[in-house]
């Protein structure tokens, strides 16, 4: 039987796939500033709907916790980014 991949796994192989669209709407001649504002806002879109439903919105304290969200995550991102190019910690 095949293992299940652990949530990393996952979450890595979905990170992919987006980078695959976002790399196809740039091949496609989108701007990258712009690809990476659709995604920003797609995210975005889906964490409000997440919290708030299909009909609802995110009232600032609801905006606050998703912006922490992100720049956790994005730390994460730079941690691990670090590791790989500088793992001596030289730079």
């Amino acid at each position: 039987m095949a293992d299940i991949p652990n949530r990393d796994e996952q979450i890595l192989g979905m990170i992919d796939q987006f980078v695959e669209v976002a790399n196809r709407l740039k091949d496609e001649g989108n701007n990258t500033d712009l690809v990476n504002a659709a995604f920003m806002l797609a995210s975005g879109t889906y964490a409000t709907y997440l919290a708030a439903g299909n009909e609802g919105y995110l009232k600032e304290d609801g905006v606050r916790k998703v912006a922490g969200a992100y720049k956790h995550n994005l730390e994460l991102l730079q941690g691990l980014k670090k590791a790989q190019y500088d793992p001596d910690g030289k730079s």
